[in-house]
């Protein structure tokens, strides 16, 4: 390797690892000096720098930080996990995230960065992997006498006409890379949709930050530019790839959860509708509001054919291999990366021989690697189990919270009848469960049966699925409505406005519902809920920044932060008359504390003067005492003198005065 470098015009420069020619000047791209530089010392500083390493994820408190350290980054990959193998060319290796992942798949990657600094961080994160060897250079003058078998495209080929003067800067590149891979050779490519649905709803465009900017069309030379599905499928055709197929990463390509196959778009036993509803929120870029609702709209996409045009980023495998165009029987991925690596796992629904759907799943982390067991909590990956087709509870509560009015009192009964659905399963497994008493406690393993893993069947029934997470101690009846409603909030994008804008808040909507229920709880149970949720959070995730300091009770409801006029009227008369009310009882503690504080003013006021009627009193018998007791004396002595007289012991004529 290090002779055909050499051979090429490539030197190593021992201190930062990285092959780059002489005199070699970096491009100018960046996410800005104190960006970079924050991840270049995070990366260098860490003791575990893997995919899965939970002391990087505890970096990942900001979107630069998520984008280049978060374990989902990888997860765009996993589907081809098979197919990385022999010798791989990354083009546009960043900060080294996908990097990371191919060098651990064991294949000879050799990572091609434009960008000087972002070529030492890529060669940081993999120090460790010597299958992996870094070059600093521009595409349109990096040359290597080698040919590869895989060659990806992560977030590339947007930029082309940035760091290209062909008056066709993505074919151009196409075409240049199509001549870099072997006959059999696979090209990855992923990028934003230009007509993703969630630039539709107001978000804005990925590279160049304005909202419709990609929609109407608005590129200009010399800028970043996505495309269209069919624009983009020509493009790949047109550069000699004959073959290519299309897979669709959700939310997008960069941090996906989901990753949906053509045949899983077109499975009419495969809901792969409520598999997008359930990433919608998990968008890190997408805006606090939006146009409408995504996830009342996948759906309808989807019943209609559109989701292939309107994904918000593709996943395309190229090649001249007809083996690219075989039907698979995978219908599609989803994958928890973002915890501990005992608990990432890769859930994939694949359609049997029989034609019965499975769900598969598979721990991603090596055997070896095994939780902590002196804990509250556990964990338990079902390996295999029927896929149930029917509908979760959760999109049943977008149909009443998404619909313009929605009253409390229907949210009420639909948690109702979610509890009563809770009381079933765990009768029917043996455990009594009362849903009116806050002391009722279910068996620890439903700490998991939170409205999205309830799935009601065609005939009613419900059906508890995908049981994860188990709690030693039980689990309250009212922590888990708790976790209920929570959940639900975390996994809406928008709701519509209230009857009542009294519910627009978290706190208004939850304390609502768990008061009609007849399970309100107090401070002290709202603190305890909180407590749980942060030990499951930390002990799921293995990073101790995890903990929840508060759940935001004051905060407006998911999408609500731009209501109408009117309901901004209704808002501000309801906060009005809540003033008002909280006024006037205010000001009637004022008036009995007025009164109060007079009673108190006159009880001193006659004290006072009580007191100084009894020292007038005391003074007067002082007097009186006094004078009574010179009375006395002058008695007495009158007495005394008259005695010794009498006893002719004072001469006759003796003053009396003297004696």
């Amino acid at each position: 390797m290090k002779t055909r470098f050499a051979c090429q015009g490539y030197r190593l420069n021992d201190a930062t690892g990285i092959w780059l020619r002489t005199a070699y000047e970096s491009i100018a791209y960046s996410d800005g000096d104190e960006i970079e530089q924050r991840i270049a010392e995070i990366i260098q500083n860490a003791q575990d720098r893997s995919v899965l390493s939970s002391e990087l994820r505890a970096h990942c408190t900001d979107w630069p930080a998520i984008y280049h350290l978060s374990s989902q980054r990888s997860n765009l990959l996993r589907p081809f996990s098979a197919d990385l193998q022999g010798s791989i060319l990354e083009i546009g290796a960043g900060c080294g995230a996908i990097t990371r992942f191919l060098g651990e798949s064991g294949a000879q990657v050799l990572a091609l960065e434009g960008s000087l600094r972002r070529a030492g961080i890529a060669r940081s994160r993999t120090m460790d992997l010597p299958n992996v060897t870094v070059v600093a250079d521009r595409f349109e003058h990096f040359h290597i006498d080698q040919r590869f078998d895989v060659i990806t495209l992560i977030g590339v080929l947007e930029y082309a006409g940035m760091f290209s003067a062909h008056q066709d800067p993505a074919w151009d590149m196409l075409r240049k890379i199509h001549a870099l891979l072997k006959p059999h050779g696979k090209l990855i490519i992923a990028i934003e949709n230009q007509l993703g649905l969630k630039y539709f709803a107001g978000a804005p465009e990925d590279h160049l930050g304005q909202a419709m900017y990609g929609l109407e069309g608005r590129y200009r030379q010399g800028e970043p530019q996505t495309f269209g599905r069919r624009y983009l499928q020509h493009l790949i055709q047109r550069a000699g790839f004959d073959h290519t197929r299309f897979l669709l990463p959700f939310p997008d390509y960069k941090l996906p959860v989901c990753i949906l196959t053509e045949e899983g778009l077109h499975q009419t036993d495969f809901d792969a509708a409520e598999l997008i509803c359930q990433t919608v929120t998990k968008d890190a870029q997408l805006p606090t509001s939006t146009n409408f609702s995504q996830e009342r709209v996948w759906p309808v996409l989807h019943q209609n054919g559109l989701l292939r045009d309107l994904t918000n980023s593709f996943l395309i495998v190229a090649s001249n291999d007809p083996s690219v165009d075989l039907e698979s029987r995978v219908l599609g991925h989803y994958f928890s990366t973002d915890r501990s690596p005992p608990f990432c796992k890769e859930t994939v629904f694949v359609r049997h021989n029989d034609n019965q759907i499975r769900v598969k799943r598979h721990a991603i982390a090596a055997s070896d690697c095994r939780p902590c067991s002196d804990h509250e909590f556990s964990y338990t990956l079902s390996a295999e189990s029927p896929y149930i087709r029917g509908r979760t509870l959760y999109r049943e509560f977008l149909d009443i919270i998404t619909q313009p009015g929605w009253r409390i009192d229907t949210v009420r009964d639909y948690f109702s009848r979610y509890l009563n659905m809770i009381s079933d399963i765990a009768k029917a497994e043996g455990h009594a469960f009362d849903t009116s008493s806050p002391a009722s406690m279910l068996p620890g393993d439903f700490l998991d049966a939170i409205p999205a893993n309830i799935v009601v069947t065609e005939q009613g029934q419900p059906i508890f699925v995908d049981r994860e997470w188990s709690v030693l101690a039980g689990v309250p009846v009212d922590y888990l409505l708790f976790r209920a409603i929570i959940s639900l909030l975390g996994s809406v994008s928008a709701f519509s406005t209230p009857e009542n804008p009294a519910h627009a808040t978290r706190g208004g909507f939850l304390l609502a519902i768990m008061k009609d229920l007849g399970l309100t709880p107090t401070e002290n149970d709202l603190c305890e809920f909180l407590r749980r949720e942060s030990n499951l959070s930390i002990f799921a995730s293995g990073v101790a920044n995890r903990r929840y300091t508060t759940w935001h009770p004051e905060a407006d409801l998911p999408g609500y932060s731009n209501p109408s006029l009117q309901a901004r009227l209704e808002q501000t008369k309801a906060a009005k008359a809540f003033a008002e009310e909280l006024a006037f009882a205010r000001m009637a503690e004022n008036d009995h504390l007025l009164s109060q504080l007079q009673a108190m003013g006159d009880a001193k006021a006659y004290a006072e003067k009580l007191a100084i009627e009894r020292l007038d009193e005391i003074e007067h018998l002082t007097r009186q005492l006094l004078y009574a007791t010179s009375q006395l004396d002058a008695i007495q002595a009158s007495r005394g003198f008259r005695i010794l007289t009498r006893m002719k012991l004072l001469p006759q004529n003796q003053d009396k005065s003297n004696v």
